[in-house]
């Protein structure tokens, strides 16, 4: 059982009342966590490729389970699931997200490796409802998701920008941004770019969005359940460490939105401070305005279990709902906001004086007792050139432009295979599940039947990566760092 600090559970009753805290905490000591996955609806398929205890959430189109009635549509390709006797339950608040019973052996799934789906707790799926907004503004939006390492909310942002529209998925710690490139190159999806900036660079090197998600790295309380290790790291010192944090990352970045554009907040804890204060804070020091959810919707939240605060902030907590503790507030920047140089005293002030600023731009995540408290985050030091790079190290100008000519003595770039947007520049070869955990262990394929030179390889017509056929072997093209160690 988790011992909680009794300093947190005063907290979270300030936050949530006294009763709902009792629920939550029991949730957080007794219950273990959800699992659950959200499927990529460009790569989704219903061949057999994924392990059968994923598929077979949909039945003739409609959830197979009650849970998030009146909640859009699932995706085409999840409709066509064939069903099992019990199924799975789609989450409510994502109709691509999907609750497993059962935990699949991931890694031995090629369809993972192939970006089919991503392993993601279900809270942080309420980003859906950020597609009915972006649909509203343009066609060809500008997007940044600041804090994105992993990258699930990256990839799922990926899913439901509208068509011409282009991510920006940044990291400011490297080796935290290298995980974040393998995910995005999983996913597949064009007009996905990874960079590594500290979010203080980004207006003097002339970026604008229109959209920019801040996941702020936190205290991580929402976590306690799936890491009982980070109770131990947590302190109220920490709380007010990270608010202070998520300030200066939010008045850095807030430069490059533009006038009218729109800034979603979300972390994974659950205190006031990093929360609902910060949002009021942001109002006041910044002009921010609330942008309200559309009732019917928040309706549907409430009947689900979620937190809806009189101002449209939303607060998902275990015990609640099927998932983590996450906060989430969507704000606009005013049509006639001021430009940078004549923004308030107070605002440039707090830019260059709030603490925590020397210690976000050098990676150090350290608490006043000198353990990380940052949730998601290492103490690894930034390497924060601001270079966008590839998977291997080397420049990048976009994560699936081609780089190589369809030319047999030039090597193709492993992210291609994976691009939704390979158009058969190289001869495509399907193989069976036993071969692809073949190459994606490292091994060597014996293709006598496929043409010579470099051949892309394909399970259930996904991806994979890339082989140079010789005839009497294919050499692997697999990048080293993604080969998988598990025996099959």
């Amino acid at each position: 059982m988790v011992e909680l600090p009794v300093k947190f559970l005063e907290m979270l009753a300030d936050a949530v009342g006294p009763k709902r805290a009792e629920t939550i905490a029991a949730a957080i000591r007794e219950t273990p966590p959800v699992l659950s996955i959200r499927i990529n609806p460009y790569k989704w398929r219903e061949d057999g490729v994924v392990d059968s205890v994923v598929s077979g959430c949909y039945e003739n189109g409609e959830a197979a389970s009650g849970d998030g009635a009146g909640f859009p549509a699932p995706p085409p390709d999840a409709a066509t699931l064939a069903p099992q006797a019990t199924p799975p339950a789609r989450i409510p608040w994502c109709p691509a997200g999907i609750y497993l019973a059962t935990r699949p052996v991931f890694t031995l799934d090629p369809a993972l490796h192939a970006g089919a789906y991503y392993v993601q707790e279900p809270s942080s799926m309420i980003i859906e409802l950020l597609k009915q907004f972006l649909e509203k503004m343009d066609l060809n939006l500008r997007l940044l998701d600041l804090c994105a390492a992993p990258g699930g909310k990256s990839t799922h942002l990926a899913s439901i920008m509208p068509q011409g529209s282009k991510l920006v998925a940044n990291e400011v710690i490297r080796p935290r941004a290298a995980i974040l490139r393998e995910n995005i190159s999983r996913w597949g999806l064009p007009n996905v770019e990874v960079t590594s900036m500290d979010p203080s660079q980004f207006a003097p090197r002339g970026y604008a969005f229109d959209f920019i998600l801040v996941d702020a790295p936190c205290s991580g309380e929402g976590m306690f359940r799936k890491d009982p290790e980070s109770v131990k790291e947590w302190s109220p010192e920490s709380v007010q460490l990270c608010a202070s944090r998520q300030q200066r990352i939010v008045a850095d970045i807030w430069p490059s939105l533009e006038p009218g554009g729109l800034l979603a907040y979300s972390t994974c804890t659950m205190n006031r401070s990093e929360n609902e204060e910060n949002v009021a804070w942001i109002i006041e020091t910044l002009g921010a305005e609330r942008v309200s959810f559309d009732p019917e919707i928040l309706s549907q939240l409430r009947s689900n279990g979620v937190i809806v605060s009189p101002q449209g902030e939303l607060r998902l907590h275990p015990g609640l709902v099927k998932g983590e503790g996450l906060f989430f507030a969507l704000l606009r920047k005013p049509a006639d906001s001021l430009p940078q140089e004549e923004l308030p005293k107070k605002f440039v002030e707090h830019r260059f004086t709030n603490s925590g600023v020397n210690d976000f731009k050098s990676g150090n995540y350290k608490s006043a007792k000198g353990k990380t408290s940052i949730s998601g985050h290492n103490n690894s030091k930034s390497q924060n050139s601001g270079q966008k790079f590839s998977q291997s190290g080397k420049p990048l100008k976009n994560n699936f432009q081609q780089q190589n000519s369809p030319s047999q003595n030039v090597q193709p770039e492993h992210e291609m295979a994976l691009s939704t947007a390979f158009s058969g520049d190289w001869p495509s070869v399907e193989v069976t599940k036993e071969q692809a955990l073949t190459y994606l262990s490292k091994g060597t394929l014996n293709l006598p039947d496929s043409p010579l030179g470099y051949l892309r390889i394909t399970y259930g017509g996904l991806g994979l990566g890339f082989v140079k056929n010789i005839g009497s072997r294919a050499n692997n093209l697999l990048p080293p760092n993604l080969r998988i160690r598990m025996q099959f």
